[in-house]
């Protein structure tokens, strides 16, 4: 009986301890109240400690559904050849080490070529690094389900899962944010001169990308498209790489009037243009003497480089809004040139006509010049 009982109580132990691994992700995943129990795997991420074993690693573990997207902190769960993380507040790098946990607010580098280096968000949620290349995450409230990625250098490839709720996880630029992604997307960035230059591509799935007057609301599989920003944040420009990609484009707020009740209604008017390889968006931005809202000027450009749409306006004022100024490509201006000097031409006989008959006129009445209310000779369709 004795022998029985001792069986009991060593198979129960066992069962506990098998439990709290199992469990482990799960406490990760909490997004509970900050307790002095909480605190304590922060503390620890911070130092390096070593994390527990991983139970979705442990040989015969059942796995457990958690309603919880993300972890509680971000898993170092690959790595090979050399890379460091600059934790917050510390002024050196360190090391990396696999099977890790580190903090939110964390920057990640890879040193070599060979590189390889994979850092894990949640369950299907991941960053992976292969060569030299650097990012960041974005401070996150203890336990708040959102998770941002922030570009430095190189290039990297996020994974996450198809049926991701919106709004919880992006990745972010100084001039744009990629928001609402499903599956899997790559982001090539790297510091210009004056700026920077990032080319976002979406390999499965969709994903949307956004920023000061422009959204590209949805890429899909095997699309493309290059982001030059400058440093001044005052121009940026887009331009289709692969694939067609729909960029909603900002052209100001107007005014609408009902003609019924005589009400003025302001509205936000979008362009809506399909970014195809070759063709562009270039959006200017100027500071304004007084006051803080921007002189916006938004032009698109076809394969061939010919201006197809162009707006200006001030931001949010639709007192200041030129509308839809139309198409001046440069086959438009080369035939608005021809038009002026045939103009200029026939300008130029007719007052020499006129001339010759002031000249031989026997009554002396003078004849109306070319240009003149009473001529008719300047009364030429130019065609615009």
């Amino acid at each position: 009986m004795k022998t029985l009982v001792r069986m009991i109580a060593i198979a129960s132990a066992a069962a506990v301890l098998s439990a709290d691994a199992q469990d482990f992700d799960e406490l990760l995943a909490d997004d509970g109240a900050s307790t002095a129990e909480d605190a304590e795997p922060a503390e620890a991420a911070e130092d390096g400690e070593e994390a527990p074993e991983d139970p979705e690693l442990a040989e015969g573990a059942p796995k457990k559904e958690s309603a919880k997207t993300f972890y509680l902190l971000p898993f170092c769960r690959e790595l090979e050849g050399q890379a460091e993380v600059l934790v917050p507040g510390v002024a050196q790098w360190r090391k990396i080490d696999e099977g890790k946990y580190y903090p939110l607010g964390s920057v990640y580098r890879t040193l070599s070529p060979v590189s390889r280096l994979r850092i894990v968000f949640g369950r299907d949620c991941e960053v992976s690094v292969r060569g030299e290349a650097s990012f960041g995450t974005r401070p996150q409230a203890m336990g708040e389900q959102l998770r941002t990625v922030t570009l430095q250098s190189g290039t990297i490839t996020v994974k996450v899962p198809g049926n991701l709720p919106e709004g919880l996880f992006t990745v972010a630029a100084p001039g744009f944010t990629a928001y609402n992604p499903a599956g899997e997307s790559r982001y090539t960035y790297r510091l210009t001169g004056d700026g920077d230059e990032a080319v976002v591509r979406c390999v499965t799935k969709a994903l949307s990308v956004k920023g000061p007057h422009f959204d590209a609301i949805a890429m899909r599989a095997a699309n493309e498209l290059r982001i030059v920003t400058s440093k001044d944040m005052l121009f940026t420009g887009l331009y289709g790489s692969r694939g067609d990609v729909l960029v909603r484009l900002d052209q100001g707020r107007i005014q609408i009037k009902d003609y019924g009740t005589g009400e003025v209604k302001l509205e936000d008017k979008f362009l809506d243009w399909k970014l195809s390889p070759r063709t562009a968006v270039r959006i200017h931005r100027a500071k304004p003497a007084i006051g803080e809202k921007l002189a916006v000027t938004v032009m698109t450009f076809d394969e061939r480089g010919d201006l197809k749409n162009r707006c200006a306006f001030t931001e949010k004022t639709a007192e200041v809004n030129s509308g839809e100024l139309g198409p001046t490509s440069k086959k438009d201006r080369e035939e608005l040139a021809k038009r002026a000097a045939s103009v200029a031409e026939m300008e130029a006989e007719a007052v020499s006509d006129s001339d010759a008959e002031d000249a031989g006129s026997d009554d002396g009445e003078e004849t109306p010049a070319a240009g003149d209310a009473g001529g008719n000779a300047a009364d030429v369709d130019l065609g615009f």
